[in-house]
């Protein structure tokens, strides 16, 4: 019975030291932060682009009489439309420096977030 606290004691200080070391920038291979950030900008450019094309089709259908949409749905496509239109155009015309400074800024508070001590290992032990 005394060996269980023990046991939990030591899996307990063995776990935290693995999430400090995960969490040390200096542990962080940053080719693949900047990849993973690079493929989420990709991925988003990509989404907003099928997003934009979804929403003109729906306004050309309605248009045309295809497919009518009510007055609330046909503002609130429109809205939509140009507001993907305006983000995906904004993002197009960022040049590599600022591409650059956004996703430095980004890996930095994607190391701020994991760096926060979510689980406290020891609360049990301390009292």
């Amino acid at each position: 019975p005394a060996a269980a606290p023990l046991a939990a004691s030591v899996a307990a200080a063995d776990i935290k030291e693995k999430l400090r070391q995960f969490r040390d920038p200096a542990n962080v291979n940053q080719e693949n932060v900047f990849k993973l950030l690079n493929d989420r900008h990709a991925r988003r450019m990509e989404k907003l682009g099928e997003l934009l094309e979804e929403r003109q089709t729906q306004l050309v259908d309605h248009e045309r009489g295809h497919r009518k949409l009510n007055t609330e749905d046909h503002a609130r496509v429109t809205r939509q439309s140009v507001n993907f239109e305006r983000k995906l155009t904004q993002l197009k015309s960022v040049d590599p420096t600022e591409h650059a400074d956004m996703m430095q800024h980004d890996a930095e508070s994607l190391y701020r977030l994991n760096s926060v001590d979510y689980l406290d290992f020891d609360s049990k032990n301390k009292n």
